[in-house]
């Protein structure tokens, strides 16, 4: 997949947006890349899908360093989707099914073969009933979900997805972390920018913490949130599972359930007090 080598990107002479990043996207299954706004993130995801162009550094691509003519974007785009933080960037179309029939048509798909595909990814997001509406009928939540549709269409190796719970309320938000579970339990890589620190480390194996276009930390999920002054450092706050450990002296769980067990298992009925 993607490795980055000592990348810088200026959007001027003075301004470094990242600088001097290295990173491996092979170190993790679904990889979260944290920091606050005008930390870099989507200045990177534009990078890797070749938006942008590096100043300095390189981008490999399985390997390959990438190139920035019109073929190899296109070939690097059939196996590399991206959800942008605001769907409306990523559907053209007035109708659901012909914005999801778009990119396939594109790549000279039979028009069979895409309901298929595009059957499938709406089922994948739950949005079946959305086939035939119009985009503008839809919630911001449902059209996230839409973006998120014409990425499985695609059936994308490995999945950029930038702040894809920003602005939804509880229930969508839910939605969107089942999807990229299941996404990922059928083999797809995910790489994922987010301000929810409870998200990142629910489902997250391996993170990037970045701050003024500069990594200033990386590793597992447990290394990472147990540096306080670096999570503190890049504007972000502890997950409230590491919270609970560093300030109740309770074991350092991954998993909600987890800590239920656990209390379960110590406290016995005073769970159903605590949880009524």
């Amino acid at each position: 997949m993607f490795r980055i080598n000592n990348l810088t990107y200026k959007y001027d002479k003075k301004v470094k947006a990242l600088d001097n990043i290295t990173m491996d996207f092979e170190k993790g299954d679904i990889i979260g890349i944290i920091g606050s706004n005008g930390s870099g993130k989507s200045t990177l995801f534009n990078n890797l899908m070749g938006i942008l162009k590096p100043t300095e550094g390189e981008i490999l691509y399985k390997n390959n360093k990438l190139k920035y003519d019109k073929r190899s974007l296109y070939n690097l785009r059939k196996e590399v989707g991206i959800v942008f933080q605001d769907p409306e960037k990523q559907i053209f179309y007035s109708m659901v099914y012909d914005d999801l029939a778009f990119a396939l048509r594109n790549i000279g798909m039979d028009e069979k073969s895409i309901k298929i595909r595009i059957d499938k990814a709406l089922e994948a997001v739950n949005g079946k009933e959305f086939i035939d509406r119009p985009v503008h009928s839809l919630s911001f939540g449902q059209k996230k979900r839409v973006a998120i549709a014409s990425v499985i269409a695609m059936n994308n190796e490995l999945i950029l997805l930038d702040e894809p719970t920003a602005g939804l309320d509880p229930e969508s938000t839910k939605a969107i972390v089942e999807i990229i579970k299941s996404v990922h339990k059928k083999g797809k890589k995910i790489v994922i920018t987010s301000h929810d620190m409870n998200l990142i480390y629910d489902i997250c194996d391996y993170i990037y913490v970045l701050n003024r276009g500069k990594i200033i930390s990386e590793g597992n999920v447990e290394e990472v949130f147990i540096e306080e002054d670096k999570i503190e450092e890049a504007g972000l706050e502890l997950p409230w599972l590491v919270k609970l450990n560093k300030n109740m002296n309770l074991p350092l769980f991954r998993k909600e359930e987890d800590l239920y067990d656990y209390w379960s298992e110590n406290f016995g009925d005073n769970l159903k007090i605590i949880t009524k």
